[in-house]
């Protein structure tokens, strides 16, 4: 009898472990997705150009900088987050 229950609190405990791994990938998917998402991108940049303010540029190329500068740091984040293997 102590067999048959602990084998099955052994199948409960990697199932468990299974749904837990499975929704932990979900997770992680939907963080890189949204990392990556252009919504993301502005907000970013949004953030930066009120923080920083480059002398003797104007506010469309401050723009178009900080758009540029908020993809390359949505690439390294997402790349970083996509190459943990969350256990």
């Amino acid at each position: 009898m102590n067999a048959v229950i602990k084998a099955m609190k052994e199948k409960a405990i990697e199932h468990a472990m299974n749904l837990a791994e499975s929704q932990a990938d979900a997770m992680q998917t939907g963080v890189v997705t949204w990392l990556k998402s252009d919504e993301f991108e502005i907000l970013l940049a949004e953030k930066m150009d009120r923080a920083i303010n480059v002398p003797f540029t104007s506010d469309q190329k401050e723009e178009k900088m900080f758009r540029e500068l908020a993809d390359i740091i949505q690439n390294i984040i997402a790349g970083f987050i996509s190459s943990m293997r969350i256990k």
